[in-house]
Order: C-alpha cells, then structure tokens, then sequence
C-alpha cells in the first residue's frame, strides 16, 4: 500500500520540472541573457531558436550535419565566451559530439590554455567533460571492431553512429584526440588534491576514469538523452538486480594512468574519512568499477583497505547486542530517532552513512568471491533481518543478495531473512523479496522454501486460501488485508516476484492458482501495465507444462478481442498468441475476425490486426495458414 502513496506523487514531481528552453526564453523577455557569461542579444535568440529547431527532430543526416557546422561556425572567436553562457553551454555541449574533425580540433586549441579556470566552472566543466568524453570515443572508436568480446556490444553503436556527421577520421584526427585524452587526465591527476573536493571539477575526475577504463554506463545510470538521438535507445542503462559491466576496449596507457588514480588516493592520510562525504564517496565509487577492469590486485586491495579502515575498522565494536535484541523491536514503528539509535549502536560505521553505503554496494558489485566473503562477515552476518527492514539500508541487503553466486553463502542468508518475510511486507521493503527470488532462481536453491515463507507472509499458506496466492502476491499484501475491490493495485515488485516463481523447477502452485482465477481477473491482471508481464512468464517459462498453457489459453477464450485492445492487454496478448499451436492460433483469429471492427477502434487493437494479418484470414484462412507456416519458420 506503500507503492501506492509513493508512485503518483513521483509522478506529480516530474511534471513540475522546469523546462530549460522555456526558461531560456522567458530570460531573454526580461532582457536576460542567460547566466554565465554575457553574450549578444541577436546570438542568444539564435541558440534558442537552434534549441528549437533540434527538439522538434531534424531526420535528414545532411539536415544535421548543415546545421551542426553552422552553429559551431557562428560560434567562431567567441568560443570561450560563448561555452561561459548558460544557453551556449547547453547548445555546444549537445552538438560537440557531431562536430567536424576541424571544429571539434578548434575547441580543443581554444580551451586547453584555460583548463585551469574551466574545470571549476559550474558552466564550461561541461564542456571539458564533453570534449573528454567525445575524444576518447573518437580515439578507441577503432579498436572496438577488432574485438570478438564487444561484438554484441558494438551492433547498437553502429546504428547510433549512423547519426553522427562523420563516421571516419583520419589518423591524425585519432592521434590529437588520444593525445587530447592522454592530457586531460594526466592534469585531472597532477590536479588531484585540488579536484576532489571541487563541486565542479569532481565531474571531470569521474569522466577521466570512465574514459581511462572503457566504461560506457555505471550501474543504475541511464544514458544521456541528447536531443538527436531521441529516436534510438539502443542503451537503457543497467537494471535493478544485474550484476555485470560492460567495458569498451582502452589502450594499455589509458589502463596505467587509471591505476595511478588509484594509487594516488589510497595513499592519502585521509582516504578513510572519504566515503562518508558524498562528493568524494561518489568519485571512489566511480574509481572501484574503473579499475575492476583495469588492475584486479588494485581492486582487491582498494576493497580491503576501505574495509579494514572505513567500512568496519578492527577497533570497532557494538555497543549492544545484534539480532536477538532486534526482535523484539516493533517493525512498524516509525520512530526514526530509536532507527538511528539501533543504527548507530548495533551497526558498522558505514550504515551511519548514506553515502558510505553506497560506496559499500560498489564494492559488492566489483569485489571476487573471498573478498565477498569478507565484507559478508564483516558487515552483514547476523544483522541481515535489522538492515532489511530499515528505508535506506534494505537496498544495500538487496545488492548483497544480487552479488552473491555461492550456495553455501546464500542459504545462511535466505535463513536468516526467513523469518522478516512479513516485516518486509510491513514495512514496505518488497524489493528485498524481489532480490531472494531473483537469487533463488540464479542459484537453483531455497526455491520451495520461497514459496512456503511467501505463502506465510501472505496468510495462503493453509490449503483453503492457497488459492489466492496469486493475487495477493501481486499486491503484496496479507490476505485479509481491507482491500477487497476488484480493480486492485498490482505492486511492481509483486509482479517481479511472481513472474520469477513461475520460472521455478516446481511452479505448480502459482500456476495452478493463477488458472483458478475467473476470466475476468485474468483479464485484468494482463491488462495491467506490470500484471502483463505475468503473461510473459507463463508463455516463456521453462517448467511451465504444455497442459497449464492449453487450460490458460482456453480460459481467456471469449475475451481475446478485449485483450488486444489495451495498451497493455494486446502485449500479453502477443505472447500468447505465439505460444498456441497452429489450432488454437485458428480459433483465436476466428474470434478476432467476428468483431473486427471493434479490434479497429483502438491503435493497439489496429496493430494486432495488421500484425496477424486479420485481413487474409478473413478472406481465406486455407493461405492465412500457409502464410503462418513461413512465419512462424
């Protein structure tokens, strides 16, 4: 019920953000000419009609390509003035990369003189982080074809290059970018003392890091939506509970200069109070999946150093007792005060700290086997059940649960949280769940034991009520609960859950229960925008019998025209559709046809039509049929 309060008022927040080119256009009404740096009257009104211009799409490549060369021509002589001005930093950033070799080198002459006064900036970092960013793809761009690993990797980027303006360079053009690169790092790390605790510069170590150990997207860290690129989103970041990076392919000098960052800080008398700031926690976390790909001795002893110095020091000690005093603390309390007070007492110094915690999910994400294990036993055994019911710390609990591969370290845990199942529900902290799920599935253990404590949380585990363990899994709540409407609110980590037990070696009972339930409910459940991808999970699901599918598609019969009228309803739709045999695809289409004008008066309904071709099938289902065979070939 927790989701329900939270999700709209999220959404209300998001509406309510400042449009930057609004913005820039009520400045220029008041005679304001942006912040930053003062730039002509007629060249501001330009850069806000170029904005324009670029929101609304330019799909001509030469369109582009004009347009990009022109502004950054008009820019010429002004350049340094121009990037100072908050409209002008904003404009040049979004063109720098479809810049021509020539105007792209020009920027690079103009600002290397003044790095000094740029990387503080609050405006031109961006600049210098952009002309980092873009030389070093220009520089690596032609070692990533050469390497079989990247391939998956490189097909999105091909069909994102197609949009930039000059897809080749010459060698010269890679060597100044190298050497640009190669620069502009090496004086981020001369210039180290000085940047880590600037608001500004910061951003330019992290980008220099990025850029050294091939990282194309942090965990949790979605793309930069440049506006000429609206159309493609090949890359949409790294999903919750997925443990694993992607690196480009670097030079072996990008590597070394990446371990001397590394180096340099380890070595600061200082470097233990670092996580517990968050502008500098968030530059070692930066630096901790940088050199997972670059030095795996450096990662190793960065992780130990943070651990025996930081995260939980050896002259530590609680000044209370762990899990057997915290039971008998009321869950649903929301005192936070006592929360800090059982934080503070029972709890390594990292969970005194939001940004320490963070820093400590890094080094889960980037830590091997034993140094897992050590920060396991260091910070988490025997207080799992406490940080899983508390707001800030559960997330931390669930990338423990993500990052682990070993079943002997796994069922200690499951053990552990066994028994908080219901306080999880309590207390809103369902993503816990989604993680032991997800974990039990990976694993191949502590799978029915799932089921059964889920079952109990819910108040279904007695056979009478076994049957509503479906629903009430996708709303996350106790049976019992006073939520007895019919159109009820499907929790996106509920669906999770159930979408990952119906991938279980023994799923029986979440089928047969969600077979149980009427047509009705069936229908709305894959006509919610999370309840659809239930349809997923019964259609795909390696343990999910032939038999359970049959019953599924022979209960929604009748109400296939109702299905693949909604947005979401026509997705599940789909995948049951390709799951029928050739027979029962014939009967679905002979209820589609009945009524098609109905299908028609929806855009969902009109691409389902077209989609199966409901049109032959009406005229003759004999090469309906037979054209079906070559499809589905």
């Amino acid at each position: 019920m927790g989701e329900e309060s939270v999700d709209p008022n999220k959404k209300r927040h998001r509406k309510k953000r400042k449009n930057f080119l609004s913005n820039a256009k009520k400045y220029a009404k008041k005679g304001q000419m942006g912040r930053g740096t003062k730039i002509p009257e007629e060249l501001y009104q330009y850069f806000v009609g170029i904005l324009d211009v670029i929101k609304q799409g330019i799909e001509d490549p030469d369109e582009r390509k004009s347009l990009v060369t022109n502004v950054l021509e008009r820019t010429k002589g002004e350049e340094l003035n121009v990037v100072g001005n908050q409209l002008g930093c904003r404009l040049v950033e979004l063109l720098l990369p479809y810049a021509s070799p020539e105007d792209f080198q020009r920027y690079i002459e103009v600002l290397s003189p003044e790095l000094r006064r740029l990387c503080s900036d609050n405006f031109t970092s961006h600049i210098i982080e952009t002309l980092l960013r873009v030389s070093c793809e220009r520089a690596t761009e032609h070692l990533q074809s050469n390497d079989e690993l990247e391939e998956e990797e490189e097909v999105p980027k091909k069909k994102v290059k197609l949009e930039n303006p000059s897809d080749k360079y010459t060698k010269e053009h890679i060597d100044i970018c190298h050497e640009f690169t190669v620069k502009i790092c090496k004086y981020a790390l001369n210039n180290l003392e000085d940047f880590v605790w600037d608001q500004y510069a910061n951003h330019i170590l992290r980008s220099a890091l990025k850029c050294l150990s091939g990282i194309t997207l942090l965990p949790g860290e979605k793309p930069k939506v440049n506006l000429f690129r609206e159309a493609i989103q090949d890359k949409k970041g790294i999903p919750p509970h997925q443990t694993e990076m992607k690196y480009k392919v670097v030079p072996d000098e990008f590597k070394e200069i990446a371990k001397d960052f590394g180096n340099r800080l380890s070595a600061w008398p200082q470097f233990k109070d670092l996580p517990y700031q968050n502008i500098t926690s968030a530059l070692l976390q930066v630096l901790l999946y940088a050199v997972k790909n670059v030095d795996k001795n450096l990662t190793k002893s960065l992780i130990k150093k943070l651990l025996n110095e930081s995260f939980a020091p050896e002259d530590w000690m609680a000044t209370g007792t762990d899990e057997k005093k915290d039971e008998k603390i009321d869950i649903d309390a929301s005192n936070t005060k006592d929360e800090q007070k059982l934080t503070a007492g029972n709890l390594p110094p990292v969970f005194e700290s939001e940004s320490a915690v963070r820093l400590l999910e890094a080094a889960l994400f980037v830590s091997r086997k034993k140094m897992y294990t050590q920060i396991y036993a260091r910070c988490f055994i025997n207080r799992l059940g406490q940080l899983a019911t508390m707001p800030m710390l559960n997330f931390t609990v669930q990338r423990l649960i993500d990052n682990c591969n070993v079943k002997e370290e796994f069922e200690p845990m499951f053990e552990e949280l066994s028994p908080k199942f219901g306080a999880l529900l309590a207390c809103g902290n369902t993503g816990v769940l989604v993680a032991l799920a997800k974990a039990c599935l990976r694993i191949k253990a502590k799978q029915i034991q799932f089921i059964q404590n889920l079952e109990k949380a819910l108040n279904c585990s007695d056979a009478e009520n076994q049957k509503h363990f479906p629903v009430q899994c996708l709303k996350m709540l106790p049976l019992g609960t006073n939520d007895n409407n019919k159109d009820y609110f499907i929790n996106v980590h509920g669906s999770v859950v159930m979408q990952t037990i119906l991938d279980f070696q023994r799923p029986a009972k979440p089928v047969s229960g969600l077979l149980e339930l009427s047509s009705e409910e069936l229908l709305y459940i894959f006509s919610d925008p999370k309840g659809c991808h239930v349809a997923d999970a019964l259609c795909r699901g390696q343990f999910v019998g032939v038999k359970a599918r049959d019953k599924l598609i022979w209960k929604l019969k009748g109400y296939y025209q109702k299905l693949a009228l909604s947005q979401h309803g026509s997705r599940a739709f789909e995948q049951i559709f390709e799951a029928s045999s050739p027979e029962q695809k014939v009967k679905i289409m002979t209820e589609l046809s009945d009524k098609s004008n109905l299908l028609n008066s929806t855009n969902y309904g009109r691409l389902i039509a077209t989609k199966l071709d409901l049109n032959t099938f009406k005229v003759s289902q004999k090469k309906w049929e037979e054209s079906r065979k070559k499809i589905d070939k």
